[in-house]
């Protein structure tokens, strides 16, 4: 490219360009300058990635998902992780994922997990560390803590898993709607409170629902 194409890319005079040179050779090495910085993690190390060194873009005092996704580390092209920790006073929403299958492996602490079955039945589980649990695509579910916090490792088949949680979707209708969908008048729907975005972890005011 001329010097003028390159300093209008890089909104620079044309000049800034005129010590560089036009090499049409192939130039696979290249002598590197001493006193280089090291290059960063990032491109040193390409198919490493420190999720927990992550700012997490979900956060609240009673949890956190730190995510490995492709537009965090662009190694992972079909797949994604969330490192996800939620305390005793919190809990993981119920959601689901369209088309998107979720294997997770619980790290530290003991959960409840419950499952929405396609018949209107649920399953409920008790995962302890070790534990390795898998939910198909568009089953609905919910974890919380037994006790303590919960550290989970939750991998999808998705580089980009779309979580539709109950909260954002009680939010979107109208109480006249979810009415009819219970079967109920509208005077006895409880009113549930304006949400613009799923919190993915929500608080636990509300009793522990005993163990069965």
């Amino acid at each position: 490219m001329s010097d003028a194409v390159l300093g209008n890319t890089f909104d620079l005079p044309a000049s800034a360009f005129a010590a560089l040179p036009r090499d049409t050779g192939s130039r696979y090495l290249v002598p590197r300058p001493r006193g280089l910085p090291p290059a960063s993690p990032d491109h040193a190390q390409p198919l490493r990635f420190d999720v927990e060194a992550q700012s997490a873009p979900v956060t609240f005092p009673y949890g956190h998902a730190r995510v490995a996704r492709s537009q965090f580390w662009p190694a992972l092209r079909h797949l994604a992780m969330y490192s996800l920790q939620v305390g005793e006073d919190g809990m993981r929403e119920p959601h689901w994922h369209p088309d998107t299958a979720e294997m997770g492996y619980v790290h530290r602490g003991h959960a409840r997990m419950t499952v929405l079955d396609p018949d209107g039945s649920t399953d409920t589980y008790l995962l302890s560390p070790g534990d390795v649990y898998f939910i198909p695509p568009a089953y609905p579910h919910q974890i919380e803590a037994l006790g303590q916090d919960i550290h989970f490792l939750v991998f999808f088949d998705r580089p980009m898993p779309a979580d539709i949680g109950y909260r954002l979707c009680g939010a979107a209708l109208p109480p006249a709607t979810l009415a009819a969908t219970f079967g109920v008048p509208v005077e006895h729907m409880p009113v549930l409170p304006a949400t613009a975005g799923d919190p993915l972890i929500v608080a636990r005011g509300n009793p522990l629902d005993p163990c069965t």
